[in-house]
């Protein structure tokens, strides 16, 4: 299951200089982040005040939004629609938490929900499901995300209208990666204006140049070449894990799983719990 989107050159603009005055936070906003970050392994970390939010979330709230009472914590949950009012994330305190369950949605809204979390240094907690466009934006958002037991993030590209999906060479120069971009063999990297504004918003979270997202290890990519892209069945909402152990090198943001998935199976029963029509590949 894939969301298309096309921004317009008004909206587009202005997420765009958004993500430049953003920008000019970046240096301070990483500072703080790591100074309140130093716990960043599972066992360090007491996720108790996070499963409690999730809790809270998971009952009775205003959907696809709402904010507690102490405004500590902003409940997500759904598809974030291009015409969704984003002004309860900025009563969200400052050091909040933003608990998400989602597939993602319209891709300027999800930048744009994304750098008002960074703006207030909100922790994303991933509950159940954070797939695709949730995991593209959300997960990266800000400087720490928990993501809790029995929950499943998975990537794959984000579908825009008039590119193609298919294999490219990667920047780092390893087995070709998955990607979308005009049309051709190999695709071409051309920007078009979502693709543009997905550089800049990576551009403040990557950790080096050469890390390119939807994140795809050796072992994802080889899986993906073994793909026979000709068969509906096999390439319909494919979807892959990501292993922890990559994400310090690749992306600023503190990611921590609360248990990360051991194999092939779980992910295959988390799916299925879940009713996903998808295939998730696990990277172990």
């Amino acid at each position: 299951m894939f969301y298309q989107t096309i921004a317009g050159r008004d909206e587009t603009a202005r997420v765009t200089a958004d993500l430049v005055r953003s920008a000019a936070k970046a240096a301070f906003l990483t500072l703080a982040l790591t100074m309140r970050m130093s716990a960043t392994r599972a066992e360090d970390v007491d996720f108790s005040p996070y499963r409690a939010a999730a809790e809270y979330c998971a009952g009775e709230v205003a959907r696809p939004l709402a904010l507690s009472p102490d405004r500590r914590t902003l409940c997500f949950d759904g598809v974030l629609y291009s015409n969704q009012g984003l002004s309860l994330v900025d009563d969200l305190q400052v050091g909040g938490l933003f608990v998400v369950r989602s597939f993602g949605g319209d891709d300027v809204a999800m930048m744009e929900l994304a750098e008002r979390l960074r703006r207030r240094n909100a922790t994303v907690v991933v509950r159940s499901y954070c797939l695709l466009g949730c995991a593209s934006y959300f997960v990266v958002a800000s400087g720490m995300t928990i993501i809790l037991k029995d929950a499943l993030v998975a990537w794959a590209p984000l579908v825009v209208d008039g590119f193609c999906l298919g294999l490219r060479n990667a920047l780092d120069e390893g087995l070709p990666r998955l990607d979308i971009g005009p049309c051709g063999k190999p695709l071409l990297r051309t920007p078009g204006p979502i693709y543009a504004l997905r550089l800049g918003f990576m551009s403040l979270r990557r950790a080096n140049d050469n890390f390119e997202e939807p994140p795809e290890s050796t072992f994802i990519r080889r899986a993906l070449r073994n793909i026979d892209w000709r068969r509906a069945t096999e390439a319909a909402g494919l979807m892959w894990t990501w292993h922890p152990r990559y994400q310090q090198s690749s992306v600023r943001t503190k990611i921590v799983y609360e248990r990360y998935p051991e194999s092939q199976e779980e992910v295959a029963a988390l799916a299925e719990r879940l009713r996903l029509r998808a295939r998730v590949i696990y990277d172990p």
